[in-house]
């Protein structure tokens, strides 16, 4: 290790001198550096001895030294004479370069007879300072330069935009004296006025910076094209990218804000390896969003240190969203073991005050849905439907005729087209103030979203109103204080019909049927199932649902530097949570008419939602979190950096709701004290959880090149018996950066940046198990006993009580490895993970006698195995002034169960078809399609499927695979037919460039390796008396359908029959369809004013932009939008009952002061 030495004037009384010693990078004794507080000790002793004239010569010449040397370098001569005296000797490596060997021989000789002769014909001199050797360069015959004193300079270090960077290096140049900055970007060091100062961290490009007189230097980097020095928030701290040992995924605030979502889930589809982003609708403030981790399962989310939800967070609030994918969850404890989602929220800035404002405009529409049949196709797909069947045509040919040519009294309606609009608007506003001082920073944000629904009488809107308080202070020196204020308002309302009801409505209406009674718009006519979609879209004519929800959170911390040791600091957390819903739903009774054209009256045909009724609840939720921590942040001898953690954390949760329901004989007042008191009903309940753990961990890096962490977390949980309520959870992590090592130079300048890393660790998860399974509960009342003619209430036991139920376990393992190719114009990473789960909660499969009274409890039986893989590539390149990015991700997982409890098969069949266990999971089981029946002769000699020696089949019918060679088609022919509906394969690619002002941002993401199950009305035309999609006029039909002897015509789909046999209808890979997919996610192409431009009046920054999503996708389903839902129980996707995904196109503008 070296340190810096430098020439200093000692001041000495006049009859004293001056000893005078030469600027030096480096003083070599042995491969060491002597420290500086080794050379102020000799300063001192010079000074003293100086002082009392005390002569020492003595004593010095007092050691004989002996030196024989032929043809030896000048350091072996060196080495000599301090093997055998105690001198050492202090000099520059440079300076004995080129020098001539030695040939000597003195026995006995003093220091100065050696050293004279040693130095000899070298171009050295040499100083003694009580027992060091000073070796220097000899002086020139011109004047010495003067000598330089130190002086202090500070200052501050910026990124291009202004944002302090913190630990930047801050070396003298020919030395290895320096410094770095503070988390503010802040630096202070002594130096000289020839000192050049050299400003360096990874990522950005290094700058030289020459002294002079300047007191004060502020400087700002350029970004090289890297990130491997961004700060990335980790389980309760930061790290640099470049130090990380776990699988982390991170994505900055302002990439998020380019894509304007009303949901911050969506935004990250796509954009982070390992990250699946889920939606179940496009309704407004009910899509449903959430994020899947590794196929995992649903992430715990953390905003500023707190578990909490982000989904409603405002995109302009956030300063960066971390994925923990591995054993780095870890110290999160209960609920990580499905990774989890670290959101933290803007800061205030050392600058003044900047005033932004971000707005933007934009229409939504439908992505896809499929188109119905009219009235003429209806027609006659029902009465080929009926003749199908052996019955009589509905229509005949001649009606069938009159829809087609759209007579009078023969229209028809489209219901979809009726019933949604075409486009749809949002809007959003954010106002936030940043700024600060060297003692207090601030944050405050505004924000406002509108979104309306695609349903034309305009019953479906939300608003939502966020606000955001981040205030940190400097009470003193060593004490910090911030407080973190968040909170949002929700209003949420729609018809008093769901979604999925309406669009069923939709689904099931026939189009030879009028929208309103006589075409007279006051009154909503009666339909084929007798409700009418837009009577039960007006709010006004049949109901609404209102939902209010209210949220607030507040942070309060303290943060003490502890004197007397370095590094160490103590922090006190406190959080609490308050979320307050009500939601009402008003069902007004309404009528739905006929028109009676004799008497040309309307008159009532169906009376719906009788009698009018009022349901009312409010949800009370309150969670509050102390976090007491201390943490240690240390760098030993330069170069070993240590960081340490111990933490207690404890949170608790109390929830209250209450609910009430009143009848109404008149509907004129929507409130609760106006119903009836007949059949009123009021219910409530009332729960509270509570949490305690401990938190410890240690980081470890020697030169940013080794890395090592070790951490645990001591959980418990209410939920659990007291002997089995605490479990232990560790985990360890540990990189190395072969980039740094000595062997590695030579490729350096190819391969700058090559890790290896890998983690293991264990959580635990109390499930969501109902808490106190280990007591004996009771039901009260549940039943009861007759005493004479008295029936009295009795109380059953809830079930039979578990004491050893536990936690289940969840090990996890990755192996990764990143590399940088030519500065990281390319980068890669890869990582394989390993997740296996056991004593997952499960009930026994044994048969109890209902007189037993009670249920089996739940117990750790089953396990399981997730696996998978990640990669990521990187291309950086900046041609000019042109930047280009573009970073592809893919991500590959699949879960197999090992052990699923389930009752004993009773013979092979039954075990190979119901045992799970030791099975990849996401599987469908079914028919195996083997194409259609091409004619009567084909149908006659294939296996029989309909248990009628195939006498109902017709050609164009699904013909199946007998795989058990028996002749028949049925049960036992089944098997897996394909990937269920959880994507194995989900992917990625970000696509960015910019030129001076403008840029372009591109976002694909698609998934693969996974199917929809074409189900219900898609399936079945008619099926449940809906109407039928047009897809189904490609199907096999006879050419004329009212002649049965007519040549069949080939088409992609069965001829139709409505509830007709099974034949079709069974689930098949006929029906299961790949819903593999590539979707341009987002668009956005925006343009920067010049700051030249917009100087002159006041402004800092404005920018406009276009942004669009979800603007097409490359699949095979054509009908179907492939990121419908397909795993939320409904099958939404695949029977059609479902709120479409949006197509969003805007326009906005950011505006900073």
């Amino acid at each position: 290790m070296q340190l810096d030495c430098y020439a200093e004037t000692v001041p000495v009384p006049r009859f004293l001198f001056t000893i005078r010693r030469n600027r030096r990078q480096a003083m070599t004794h042995k491969g060491y550096c002597l420290s500086n507080k080794v050379l102020r000790v000799m300063k001192l002793i010079t000074i003293l001895l100086t002082v009392f004239c005390i002569n020492v010569s003595a004593g010095v010449f007092a050691q004989h030294i002996t030196v024989s040397a032929k043809n030896k370098p000048l350091e072996s001569v060196f080495a000599m004479i301090e093997q055998q005296s105690h001198y050492t000797f202090v000099y520059r490596d440079e300076w004995l370069t080129g020098t001539k060997p030695v040939n000597l021989s003195i026995s006995g000789g003093s220091i100065d007879q050696v050293m004279k002769a040693a130095l000899q014909q070298q171009p050295l001199a040499y100083e003694i300072i009580d027992n060091t050797v000073i070796v220097t360069r000899k002086a020139s015959n011109s004047s010495p330069a003067p000598i330089q004193t130190l002086a202090s300079i500070n200052g501050r270090v910026t990124d291009e935009k202004g944002n302090p960077l913190a630990y930047v290096n801050i070396g003298i140049k020919g030395t290895q004296k320096g410094t770095h900055t503070d988390e503010q970007g802040s630096f202070k060091l002594d130096v000289r006025e020839t000192d050049v100062l050299v400003f360096s961290l990874v990522g950005y490009t290094p700058r030289e910076i020459t002294v002079g007189q300047q007191t004060v230097i502020n400087i700002s980097l350029v970004a090289a094209i890297s990130d491997l020095n961004q700060i990335v928030v980790v389980g309760y701290g930061t790290q640099k990218k470049v130090n990380i040992t776990g699988s982390v995924a991170s994505v900055k605030g302002q990439e998020i804000a380019k894509s304007p979502v009303t949901n911050i889930c969506n935004s990250l589809a796509g954009r982070l390896p390992g990250i699946r982003a889920i939606q179940n609708s496009g309704e407004p403030g009910k899509d449903g969003a959430r994020i899947d981790i590794r196929g995992f399962g649903d992430a715990l989310v953390i905003v500023d240190g707190v578990p909490s939800s982000f989904e409603q967070l405002d995109p302009s609030e956030i300063e960066s969203i971390s994925i923990l994918k591995d054993a780095a969850a870890a110290v999160y404890g209960i609920k990580a073991a499905n990774g989890v989602v670290l959101v933290t929220t803007k800061r205030g800035n050392l600058s003044r005050p900047k005033i932004t404002y971000s707005t933007y405009a934009g229409l939504q529409s439908n992505t896809r849905y499929p188109r119905y049949v009219n009235a003429a196709e209806f027609a006659e797909l029902t009465d080929e439907s009926q003749i199908n069947q052996g019955l009589a045509p509905v229509y005949g040919a001649d009606k069938v005729q009159q829809y087609r040519e759209g007579k009078p009294g023969f229209e028809s309606t489209d219901w979809y087209k009726a019933a949604i609009r075409k486009n749809t608007p949002q809007q959003y506003h954010n106002l936030n103030v940043n700024g600060g001082t060297e003692a207090t920073r601030y944050f405050f944000s505004l924000g406002y979203l509108n979104q309306e629904g695609m349903w034309k009488s305009g019953d479906t809107r939300f608003n939502r109103y966020n606000f955001r308080s981040n205030i940190s202070t400097k009470i003193s020196k060593r004490l910090t204080a911030e407080l973190n204020l968040g909170g949002r308002l929700e209003n949420r309302h729609y018809p008093a019909a769901e979604a999925v009801t309406l669009m069923d409505q939709v689904q099931r209406a026939y189009p030879t049927y009028s929208l309103y009674a006589n075409n007279n718009p006051d009154y909503y006519a009666v339909t084929n199932f007798s409700q009418n979609v837009l009577a039960s879209m007006n709010s006004d004519y049949s109901g609404y649902s209102a939902q209010k929800f209210r949220y607030l959170s507040g942070i309060a911390a303290l943060t003490y530097d502890i004197p007397f040791v370095d590094g160490l600091s103590a922090k006190a957390l406190y959080s609490y949570q308050s979320g307050t819903a009500n939601n009402k739903k008003w069902v007004k009774q309404f009528n739905l008419y006929n028109y009676n054209a004799a008497t040309k009256k309307y008159e009532p045909g169906y009376l719906g939602n009788s009698p009018s009724n009022l349901s009312q609840d409010q949800q009370q939720e309150d969670n509050s979190l102390l976090q007491l921590s201390l943490n240690y942040t240390r760098t030993f001898a330069r170069d070993h950096h240590v960081k340490g953690l111990l933490l207690f954390e404890q949170n608790q949760t109390t929830k209250n709701e209450f609910s009430a329901y009143r009848e109404f004989a008149l509907d004129a007042l929507d409130q609760l004290f106006a119903g009836a008191s007949t059949n009123q009903k009021n219910n409530g309940k009332a729960s509270e959880a509570a949490y305690m753990g401990y938190v410890g961990r240690v980081n470890y890096d020697y030169k940013d090149r080794y890395l090592l962490e070790l951490g645990f977390r001591y959980d418990g949980s209410y939920k659990l018996a007291p002997e089995h309520r605490w479990g232990f959870f560790p985990t360890v992590s540990a990189g190395w950066r072969l980039s740094d090592e000595a062997f590695f130079r030579n490729i350096a300048r190819t391969v700058n940046n090559l890790k290896i890393r890998g983690s293991w660790g264990q959580m635990g998860d109390d499930g969501t198990t109902p808490p106190f399974q280990y007591l004996t509960g009771y039901k009260y009342p549940s039943g009861g006993y007759i005493f004479g003619k008295n029936i009295v209430s009795g109380l059953n036991p809830s079930g039979i009580p578990n004491p050893m139920i536990t936690w289940f376990n969840a090990t996890t393992a990755n192996i990764g490895f990143e590399a940088g190719f030519l500065q990281n114009m390319f980068t890669i990473e890869l990582d394989y993970f390993s997740r296996k789960r056991t004593g997952l909660f499960a009930q026994r499969s044994l048969s109890l006698p209902g007189t037993y009274g009670a249920t089996l409890p739940e117990e750790n039986l089953n396990s399981d195995r997730t696996q998978g893989f990640e990669l990521v590539l990187g291309y950086n390149k900046k041609i000019g002034n042109i930047l280009l990015n573009v970073s592809p991700n893919i991500t590959w997982t699949r879960t197999k169960n090992i052990y699923v409890e389930r009752a004993s098969s009773t013979n092979a069949l039954s075990n190979w078809r119901d045992n799970t266990s030791e099975r990849w999971t996401n599987m469908i089981w079914g028919y195996k399609a083997a194409g259609q029946f091409q004619s009567q002769e084909e149908i006659a000699s294939w296996a029989i499927q309909d248990r009628k020696g195939n006498t109902t089949i017709k050609p164009g019918d699904i013909k199946y695979e007998d795989l058990n060679g028996d002749g028949i088609i049925d049960g036992n022919d089944r098997t897996v037919i394909g990937r269920g509906n959880n994507p194995e394969l989900y992917y990625g690619l970000n696509l960015s460039a910019s030129w001076k002002g403008f840029s372009l941002t591109m976002l694909f993401q698609g998934a693969a390796n996974y199917s929809v199950l074409i189900d219900g009305a898609m399936r079945d035309p008619f099926s449940n008396g809906s109407n039928a999609y047009a897809f189904f006029t490609d199907r096999w039909h006879r050419k004329d359908i009212y002649d049965p002897q007519s040549e069949w015509v080939p088409g992609k789909y069965p001829s139709t029959i409505a509830n007709g046999l099974d034949n079709n209808k069974g689930v098949s890979s006929f029906w299961l369809k790949d819903a593999s997919y590539l979707r341009l996610k987002t668009l956005e192409f925006g343009y920067a004013l010049p700051k030249s431009i917009l100087s002159g009046v006041g402004i800092e920054q404005l920018r406009f932009y276009f942004s669009g999503q979800n603007l097409f996708t490359f699949d095979n389903l054509k009908f179907i939008d492939p990121e419908m839902p397909t795993n939320d129980g409904t099958n939404a996707a695949g029977n059609g009952k479902y709120y479409p995904q949006q197509r969003v196109l805007t326009l906005g503008l950011n505006l900073q002061f």
